[in-house]
Parts: C-alpha cells; sequence; structure tokens
C-alpha cells in the first residue's frame, strides 16, 4: 500500500507537468487579461463601423495569442499523457466530463454541420458584416471555455482587471450622458447619434450587453466581501454599475438586473447578513437614479431622451419612496438580526414563492401579449394593455421587435426539415431572410438591413435549427443549476450564476455579439473550474 502511495505521490509531484502546467496557467491568464483590457477599449476610428473594429481586435487576439498556447498545451498534454498513459487518459475522459463541456461540444459540432450545408461557406465562416457572428466566432468561445474551464487558476486577477476595464467604460458612459466627452468620440456627430452611441462600446444595445454581462460580477463581490475595503471598492463599482445601467437607454437591462437579483435572492434568503447586503444592493439601485438626476442638474442634457423606465426612475418621485422603505428595512435587519432568530427554513420557501410568482406575471404578460397579437383579448385585459405599452403588442412593440419576431416566426414556421433541425447556417439570418423574404422586410425597414431575430435564443433557432439552439441553451441552463448547486463550496459560483441568469434575461431583446458573449462564456468556464477543483478533477 506504501508504494502505491508513494506511486502515485510521485505522479503528482512530477517537475515537467508541474512546471509546464503552471507556464499555461500563467500564460493563459496573460492571454485572458489581454481580451478584457484591449477589447472593452479599442478603437479606430471613433463609432465609424466600431462592431467591425471589435471583432478585428478579438480576431487579432486570438490569431496572434492561440498558436502560442496551443504549444504549450501541445507539451503539457504530451508529460501527461506520458505520465498517465494515453490511453488511460483518453478512457477516463468522458467520466471528467461536465454536462456544460458536452452541451459546448455538441453545439459546435452542430454548428459545424450547419456551416457544411449554408450554401454561403465564406458568410457562414465569418458572419454577417458588422456582426462577424459565424463559425470562426462559435469556434472561438468554445475555445475560451474550454482552456478557461481546464486552466483558469487566475480567476480573481483576470475578473478584477475585467471589472477594473468595465468600470472605466462605465465612467465614460455616464459622463457622456452629462454631455463630457473626455475620449472625443462625440466631436462631429449629432445629437441623435450622442444618444446612440455612448463610452468605448458604441451603440447603446452593445454597450447595455456588456454592462449585463459583466456588472453582476462587482454586485456579487459587494454582495459576498467580508473586508471592508473590498466592500468598499465593489460598493463604488456596483452604485457606478447602477448609474450608468439607469441611463443606457435600454429596457433589456432591466431584465437583466432583475434576473441578477433573482439569483442572489435566492442565497440571500440563507441568512440575516445575506439578506441585509441584498437590500443594500436594492438600496444601491434605487439611489444610483437620483444621483444621476442631481449629475444632471449640474450638468445638464438638453437632448438626453431616456426610454420610459429610466425617466421614471430618474425623474420621478417612485424611488424616493422605495429608497425610504428599503432604508427602514435595511436597519431593521442590521439591529435586529443578533437580537431574533432568523427564520431560514420560511425564507427559503418564501424566495420558491416568488420566484413562482414572477413565472405567473411573465406567462400572464405573455398570454396577454399572444391573445392581443390575435385580437382575442377580453375587454377587461385590454382596458389594462392599453394602460401598460409594454402590455401592447403590435409591429412597433419593442422597438419594432414585434415586427422582428413576427417576421422570425413566420421564417422558421416555413422550414424545411433539414432547416428546422440545423438551421440555415452560422451568422446566415439575413442571408436567408433577404432571399425569400426581401419585400417584406424592406416594407418595414426600408434600407436597414435586418441582421438577426433580436432574440439571442430564436435567433439560434434560425441559425442552427433547433438541434443547435437547444444545445446552446443546454450551455447556460446545465452551468446554471451546476453553479446553484455548488455555490457552498466554490462562492464564485454565485457571480458566475448572476451573470448567466443576466445575460440569459438580457439576451430575450438581444444577440450575441464579441463585446459579451466571450466574456459570458470565460466567466462561465471559470465557474466550471472552481467547481471542478471543488470535486477535486484533473
Amino acid at each position: 500500500m506504501s508504494r502505491k502511495l508513494a506511486k502515485k505521490q510521485k505522479k503528482k509531484e512530477n517537475p515537467a507537468i508541474e512546471v509546464t502546467g503552471s507556464i499555461l496557467e500563467y500564460a493563459w491568464a496573460l492571454f485572458l487579461a489581454v481580451l478584457c483590457i484591449w477589447l472593452p477599449l479599442y478603437m479606430v476610428d471613433g463609432y465609424y463601423k466600431i462592431g467591425t473594429a471589435k471583432f478585428n481586435a478579438y480576431a487579432h487576439i486570438l490569431v496572434f495569442g492561440l498558436p502560442l498556447i496551443f504549444v504549450l498545451v501541445l507539451l503539457y498534454r504530451i508529460f501527461v499523457w506520458k505520465e498517465n498513459g494515453f490511453w488511460g487518459q483518453l478512457k477516463t475522459l468522458p467520466r471528467r466530463m461536465m454536462p456544460t463541456d458536452w452541451f459546448v461540444l455538441a453545439f459546435v459540432m452542430i454548428a459545424l454541420v450547419s456551416f457544411l450545408f449554408s450554401g454561403n461557406t465564406e458568410q457562414a465562416f465569418w458572419g454577417y458584416d458588422g456582426w462577424f457572428m459565424g463559425l470562426f466566432f462559435q469556434f472561438s468561445i468554445a475555445v475560451l471555455y474550454y482552456m478557461t474551464a481546464s486552466h483558469g487558476k487566475y480567476a480573481k486577477v483576470v475578473l478584477t482587471l475585467l471589472c477594473a476595464v468595465a468600470f472605466l467604460t462605465f465612467l465614460f458612459g455616464i459622463l457622456h450622458r452629462l454631455l463630457i466627452d473626455p475620449i472625443g468620440t462625440y466631436e462631429n456627430i449629432s445629437d441623435y447619434y450622442k444618444t446612440q452611441f455612448l463610452s468605448t462600446l458604441g451603440q447603446a444595445s452593445w454597450y447595455s450587453s456588456f454592462v449585463c454581462s459583466v456588472m453582476p460580477i462587482g454586485v456579487s463581490c459587494f454582495y459576498l466581501a467580508k473586508k471592508t475595503w473590498l466592500r468598499i471598492v465593489s460598493g463604488i463599482f456596483t452604485l457606478v454599475s447602477f448609474m450608468t445601467l439607469v441611463t443606457q437607454n435600454s429596457d433589456s437591462a432591466y431584465i437583466a438586473f432583475i434576473m441578477m437579483c433573482l439569483v442572489l435572492f435566492w442565497f440571500a434568503v440563507r441568512s440575516a447578513d445575506g439578506m441585509l447586503r441584498f437590500l443594500e444592493i436594492l438600496l444601491l439601485f434605487f439611489a444610483a437614479p437620483k444621483l444621476m438626476q442631481l449629475l444632471l442638474v449640474l450638468h445638464p442634457n438638453e437632448t438626453l431622451a431616456l426610454d420610459t423606465l429610466s425617466t421614471m426612475l430618474v425623474f420621478g418621485a417612485l424611488p424616493y419612496i422605495l429608497l425610504a422603505v428599503l432604508a427602514l428595512l435595511v436597519g431593521f435587519v442590521y439591529f435586529s438580526k443578533e437580537k431574533i432568530c432568523y427564520p431560514e427554513r420560511g425564507m427559503r420557501i418564501f424566495a420558491k414563492a416568488v420566484c413562482l410568482f414572477l413565472l405567473v406575471c411573465v406567462a400572464f404578460a405573455v398570454l396577454i401579449l399572444v391573445l392581443g397579437a390575435q385580437g382575442k383579448l377580453p375587454a377587461a385585459l385590454q382596458s389594462l394593455a392599453d394602460k401598460i405599452p409594454y402590455l401592447t403588442w403590435n409591429a412597433s412593440w419593442g422597438n419594432g421587435r414585434g415586427f422582428t419576431w413576427a417576421a422570425t416566426a413566420k421564417i422558421i414556421s416555413e422550414f424545411s426539415p433539414l432547416h428546422l433541425l440545423i438551421g440555415v447556417g452560422p451568422d446566415c439570418y439575413a442571408h436567408y431572410a433577404y432571399a425569400y423574404y426581401a419585400d417584406w422586410l424592406n416594407s418595414k425597414w426600408g434600407n436597414n438591413v435586418l441582421t438577426n431575430a433580436h432574440n439571442e435564443w430564436m435567433n439560434m433557432i434560425v441559425n442552427y435549427g433547433f438541434s443547435g439552439a437547444i444545445c446552446y441553451l443546454g450551455i447556460f441552463v446545465s452551468a446554471l443549476v451546476t453553479f446553484l448547486r455548488k455555490a457552498d463550496k466554490a462562492p464564485i459560483c454565485i457571480a458566475c450564476a448572476a451573470c448567466i441568469a443576466s445575460y440569459m434575461g438580457h439576451n430575450l431583446f438581444c444577440y450575441q455579439q464579441v463585446l459579451c458573449t466571450p466574456f459570458l462564456f470565460m466567466i462561465m468556464a471559470f465557474g466550471i473550474y472552481a467547481v471542478r477543483k471543488t470535486e477535486k478533477q484533473p
């Protein structure tokens, strides 16, 4: 027995494997650090073709950085195979794969098949001009996932850098809403574009996608932090994140915020301290728009046109009422948590009831929209829908998403069996839609091209069929379930789960793009790496 233990110990301490593995972990952390710093900040000619500029930056980082990484991976694997045997490692691979790993693998395989049958391989490889969500991109996010899930030792360093860069871009976004332009991107552009574009990230929906993908990391840090200095720093990040969220002009960001809060609430109900932290987050959220209002009074922006929810939060009285209520709740929990036995079991039941209530509300809203679209809404419900614009379905609903989703549903309903299975090809939505429905789409959008469904999950059905869409959705759902289950052993899972929920909620109304999806896959993989370490997987 002692010889076997000695042999195992010898294998574990093999210097070639240990040194090569350490170098690989450092190199991968450096690669991710470059991605996190360079991609959000990089610009070529202001906002002109900024989507192309961002993708080119992303592609160059991959093309010049990955070859060296792959050499290190190969060298590391050779040492591992020499020590443990190639076939032995291969046989244990299925056991070491997690559900999310399988979904990622299945999705990229379906993406490859969809690419081969697309009939337009050049566009399917790179994707539509300005978006570039083709096969290259889909394979790249799979590489980011697998490499980070296997060699993501320095998650704290990389995520700290990402949050630091995000904080800077959020500050630029806030300053732009005040018509203060320290980076010179507003020079010689009209007031219309000053409302539509901001910071170093470009169009408002791209900006909100980045915000909603990264914001939960800092908010979760504020929720989890034990040290006072970290609480202060993450609290400042959280407040600034909320300030830019309420002025970035995308309603979908509020869906993301609610989804993030649901995840944090799920964990917060387990203790009085957790509930106190959660209430403090809500307190900061409703303080943020009033702080923005003060800044707009001090430095007015007469050209700013905010959406309905943002206008209500920034200029309305409701946040004051909610701030007062939350302040009372925070005070009550803070002063009584040591004296009152916290009803953990009851609060867990309450959390489930809240989730169920929200599901019922969503289902009810969807029912109203569907019946309204069919003209079958009862008079009482019609009266309710008329008072709430979000419940009134028409072609203009959701900034034109009413028409876009109806068009996408029509396209899917008329698919051939092959397209239902594997779709029309990576990022080939526009190529297919305008080949068969050009007159109809042009009647709505004119010279503007509808490049995707403006709903990531519907868009996946068009591009990759139901098989690809199920596998892609499975990536997020499986990871979310894993993180919710393993968060007690690996607290980083709370941040990862919050990011996934936020992204999924936001992209009900948005899409894959280079400023959000790679970061989400990286964050998700850090969580998978942490789970592997808690289970002592290699």
